[in-house]
């Protein structure tokens, strides 16, 4: 019967042969399937044995993800931020609305306002839909400890509070720390080949960030309690930590970023390459590299002026953030010289935004002003690119490989794509 389903159904089999799960190592794998088959009983173990909502419950939920909608929506710019500059398990800032509703309403109302604001922050997290799925069923374990814990310890944080009740309610919010961070540093170490401590269980400055909204979460569940109103201050006070860490990050970044393209410098494209690659490493997926040198582009100097230079990189810097993914991480190395690098890409991918880019430069109107001031366009600007793809490769030799083809491009005519040869021992 299996054979006749693949033979009728075989672009569906493919689909499912190609889940990005199927990927990992089978130690891994194992992990994942049985952790969210831990989640879906967890569930139905709570909702069936809770108890049933009240009106007030009704108004909690409504207020719970409202609020959290508008949060996820005014602090998204941040969470992208911190999403991409970290280098293990990330705890989003969800969790502040989260705990809250497994305090304060029946399991089966927790779990709905759980995944409501799963589904809002989706677009946001730019993962793959399994690994997406594992966060959310670890979240929902996490969140159906601590649960258990306030419901075991009988805390009704609605009615008189005292300091036994505080322990408790902390409590649950260690569990759910606790939980959360072995769900996804165990994927992590299983999934990596040779894990560091870092890479399992996250910077010191992402644990703190972690803990501090866990402790907001608590807070919101105490200041909801009393005044269902209370997101009304809950929300502006979230907003404001999230901006003050985006400004920490924008000081962080300005040693990364190139200035005249805004695009990130060497240092900070080898920062951030580097990440991508150890999760290539994780999850076994190609990735490619692309180089791109302007072709004559000292023409534009010596013709120009150096301002019009600076104009052209600058509409080089817009071309590129116009033609590639958000997940794509895109540099200047110096001068006349831009490196991208695309993960789950392969060779033919790389080729394909390539050649956007060759286009996007192609078809540059580029406003300036020449050396006496006078304003002036510059176009039909060139540029030759190469591209190397590979899986298991380091940086340097995709790298290498790339500033190959680009010399290739040069020698063969300029203003078009090449494709690195790889090595008969490297798999694409």
């Amino acid at each position: 019967m299996t054979d006749s389903l693949r033979t009728e159904h075989p672009s569906s089999w493919r689909r499912v042969r190609a889940w990005g799960l199927w990927s990992l190592p089978s130690a891994a794998r194992r992990y994942v399937i049985i952790f969210e088959l831990l989640a879906v009983a967890a569930v139905a173990l709570a909702c069936l044995t809770d108890v049933p909502p009240t009106a007030s419950d009704w108004r909690r939920l409504a207020v719970l993800v409202g609020a959290g909608a508008v949060h996820l929506w005014l602090t998204r710019r941040t969470e992208e931020t911190r999403r991409d500059s970290g280098t293990g398990p990330h705890m989003d800032t969800s969790v502040v609305w989260i705990l809250p509703a497994m305090v304060l309403l029946p399991a089966w109302m927790a779990v709905l306002s759980m995944l409501l604001l799963r589904v809002q922050l989706y677009p946001v997290a730019r993962r793959p839909l399994y690994r997406y799925t594992f966060g959310t069923a670890g979240i929902l374990l996490a969140a159906l400890g601590s649960l258990a814990v306030v419901r075991l310890a009988g805390v009704h944080v609605t009615s008189t509070f005292g300091a036994q009740d505080a322990l408790v309610l902390a409590l649950a919010g260690l569990t759910y720390f606790v939980i959360n961070a072995v769900a996804i540093g165990g994927v992590i170490a299983l999934s990596t080949p040779q894990p560091t401590w870092t890479v399992v269980v996250g910077t010191r400055r992402d644990n703190l960030m972690a803990a501090l909204t866990v402790c907001l979460g608590a807070l919101a569940a105490l200041a909801i309690a009393h005044a269902w109103l209370a997101p009304l201050f809950v929300v502006p006070l979230l907003v404001a930590l999230d901006w003050g860490a985006l400004q920490i990050e924008n000081l962080r970044g300005d040693a990364r970023t190139d200035h005249k393209t805004q695009l990130l410098n060497s240092r900070g494209w080898h920062e951030q390459a580097g990440r991508e690659l150890s999760r290539s490493a994780r999850t076994q997926s190609t990735l490619a590299v692309a180089v791109l040198d302007l072709d004559h582009f000292k023409q534009v100097n010596d013709t120009w002026g150096h301002p019009a230079g600076d104009a052209v990189l600058r509409s080089v810097g817009a071309v590129l953030r116009e033609t590639t993914r958000q997940g794509d991480v895109v540099g200047r190395f110096g001068g006349e010289e831009f490196v991208l690098l695309l993960p789950d890409t392969d060779i033919d991918g790389a080729a394909l935004v390539a050649e956007r880019v060759r286009r996007g430069v192609a078809g540059m109107q580029v406003a300036a002003t020449d050396k006496r001031g006078q304003p002036v366009v510059i176009s039909d600007r060139t540029t030759s690119i190469g591209v190397a793809a590979g899986s298991g490769v380091d940086l340097e030799t995709l790298l290498r490989r790339a500033d190959a083809a680009v010399y290739e491009a040069k020698n063969g005519g300029r203003n078009q794509v090449r494709a690195a040869e790889p090595p008969a021992d490297v798999a694409v």
